[in-house]
């Protein structure tokens, strides 16, 4: 059993929007890419979904949203990097800062929510000290030894007390989505 959510680079562009709003217009590719798991980690727990659809992978100084990653080392799809650079720009000394003001109408207050717990919970650990946190924090993650390792998530889901029969609906449900998805990306 494995859960595969479809990346919407739309909504991975409106929370780091909010993100950036409510950092001041920059953010430090890091400490962003951590934030944003975390959110995405709890909308998971929550409600069986999570807010950008990205695929989760376990990496040397924790766990990280793979597309969005690439996103800031400008790597991905021509249409992804054409959306990534109209709002964001070039990655500097690991900084991406907001162009334009994006769409963050389209995040629902729990997404929100979630966005702004995640937001307090990485910045209450200094930067320095935030792989071993997160390392211990998110029992998931497992060493990489300098790769990357992709992380169910049902793993997520049965850490969190999930069932079987809950977590089989999830992915059900989520394939039922991404085939209906499917279908009318090609209208």
């Amino acid at each position: 059993m494995s859960i595969k959510f479809s990346f919407d680079i739309n909504k991975t562009i409106a929370a780091l929007a909010y993100l950036a709003r409510r950092e001041g217009g920059k953010l430090d590719m890091f400490l962003s890419i951590k934030r944003l798991y975390s959110a995405d980690r709890r909308a998971l727990a929550s409600w069986g979904k999570t807010i950008t659809g990205d695929k989760m992978v376990s990496m040397d100084k924790g766990p990280v949203l793979s597309a969005t990653y690439n996103l800031f080392k400008g790597i991905g799809t021509a249409d992804h990097l054409r959306e990534w650079r109209s709002n964001f720009g070039q990655t500097k000394d690991n900084m991406i800062q907001l162009q334009r003001p994006a769409n963050t109408d389209m995040l629902s207050e729990e997404e929100i929510d979630a966005l702004e717990a995640a937001r307090k919970e990485i910045d209450c650990v200094p930067p320095q000290e935030l792989p071993d946190y997160l390392h211990k924090l998110y029992p998931e993650w497992e060493d990489p030894h300098g790769g990357s390792r992709r992380i169910d998530p049902a793993t997520i889901l049965r850490k969190e007390g999930r069932t079987e029969d809950e977590i089989r609906m999830i992915e059900e449900s989520t394939d039922s989505f991404n085939q209906i998805e499917k279908m009318f990306s090609h209208l």
